[in-house]
């Protein structure tokens, strides 16, 4: 983070806790009212790394699809090809179910797994 940021940061928090108008406070910063209350927010005076970034990416995927659950799409659907039952998504969400797995994906997310392996393996 560059030292320039933070500074502003700091800078903006020290006089706000000074009792100033936000509005002077923001033409004067040439910043928006939505940025200031972020920082204020986020403001701890027990901890210097109050003004740095957070990263945006989540912490978790939780509509991800499971590895396992797509290990087992494939591999479904190579075995039911292979003994000529076609190994369409009804068959492999009966095969899923039948074998416990879950969760059952969605039609939609079995053709992307399958078209996904199908490009892996060219």
């Amino acid at each position: 983070m560059p030292q320039r940021t933070a500074h502003r940061r700091h800078q903006a928090l020290d006089t706000y806790l000074a009792n100033n108008k936000v509005e002077d406070l923001c033409r004067q910063l040439a910043c928006s009212k939505s940025w200031l209350y972020t920082w204020r927010n986020r403001y701890d005076a027990h901890h210097a790394t109050w003004a740095q970034e957070r990263p945006k990416k989540p912490k978790s995927h939780p509509t991800q699809t499971p590895e396992h659950v797509e290990r087992a799409v494939v591999s479904l659907r190579l075995t039911l090809r292979h003994n000529g039952t076609g190994g369409g998504a009804t068959a492999i969400m009966q095969a899923l179910a039948q074998q416990g797995i879950e969760p059952v994906p969605s039609r939609r997310t079995m053709y992307r797994i399958v078209r996904r392996h199908h490009t892996e393996v060219k």
